[in-house]
């Protein structure tokens, strides 16, 4: 029986090196549909969301438009954390944790 390989969602694909911060809801969305985010909801694998090492900030809007569908699809912060496994830095890892809360309300 073959095994599935992991999915992975490289976010240095976008920042090839360069860019440190990610903002602006539309481009979250081009960065959802570039990934195939809706797929990965669906699929009961978990994801590797990688970051670069260096990178520093990912606004709100940034967030909203790549992930909130995702965090209402999973239904709680627990959820995605548990489905999307984030390898970023501390600092933006707390940041994505509070946007996760703010989508639902909390």
């Amino acid at each position: 029986m073959a095994t599935q390989m992991p999915e992975i969602v490289d976010i240095r694909l976008l920042t090839q090196g360069e860019v440190r911060n990610l903002a602006g809801h539309e481009r979250g969305l081009a960065a959802r549909e570039r990934f195939g985010m809706q797929r990965l909801d669906e699929d009961a694998a978990p994801v590797s969301v990688v970051f670069p090492d260096h990178f520093r900030q990912v606004s709100s809007s940034f967030f909203q438009g790549m992930f909130s569908a995702s965090v209402r699809r999973l239904g709680s912060v627990d959820a995605f954390f548990d489905h999307y496994r984030f390898d970023a830095p501390a600092h933006v890892r707390a940041k994505l944790a509070d946007y996760a809360e703010q989508v639902l309300g909390r």
